[in-house]
C-alpha cells in the first residue's frame, strides 16, 4: 500500500473550495476508499483548526460550518506519527521552510515517503523536495 504525509494545505481542500479541490479530494477518495495511507503530525490538527478560525474571523464562514467540518476532519482515518524534534530546526534551515513545514518536512524524509502539499511548486523547500512532493494543483 502506499503512504504518504499529507500536508494541511491539501486537507483543508477536501472540505473547502479552492482552486486544487478536485486534485485533493481524489486524494481523499483513495484514503476513504482504503488505496492509500495519509500520515499527520499532531501539529496537523492545529493549524486545521487555525485555518478555520482565521476564515471565521474573516467572515468567510460560520463558526458552525468551521466547527463541522473540524469535527469531520477530526474522524478521518488518517495515522499520527512525529519527527525526531532534533530535526526540524535543522530541516528548516537547510530547506528555507518555517518550523511547521520543517514538521512535515522531516516526517517525509525520515520514513522516506512522499509529502502531498499544495504548497506553490516555486517554494523553496518544495523545489528542493522535488522528488518526494507530489504536487496538489
Amino acid at each position: 500500500m502506499n503512504v504518504y504525509i499529507l500536508d494541511t494545505s491539501v486537507a483543508i481542500a477536501w472540505y473547502l473550495e479552492e482552486a486544487f479541490s478536485n486534485a485533493a479530494r481524489a486524494w481523499q477518495e483513495r484514503l476513504l476508499s482504503g488505496r492509500i495511507i495519509l500520515i499527520v503530525p499532531l501539529l496537523h490538527y492545529w493549524e486545521f483548526a487555525n485555518v478555520l478560525r482565521t476564515l471565521v474571523h474573516r467572515n468567510e464562514i460560520t463558526e458552525d460550518l468551521a466547527q463541522e467540518i473540524y469535527d469531520l476532519h477530526l474522524d478521518a482515518p488518517l495515522e499520527r506519527a512525529e519527527p525526531d524534534e532534533r530535526t526540524v530546526l535543522d530541516t528548516a534551515f537547510e530547506y528555507g521552510a518555517t518550523a511547521y513545514d520543517a514538521v512535515y518536512i522531516s516526517l517525509c524524509l525520515s520514513r522516506a515517503i512522499p509529502l502531498i502539499t499544495a504548497e506553490k511548486t516555486t517554494t523553496a523547500w518544495v523545489t528542493k523536495l522535488r522528488d518526494r512532493i507530489e504536487a496538489v494543483r
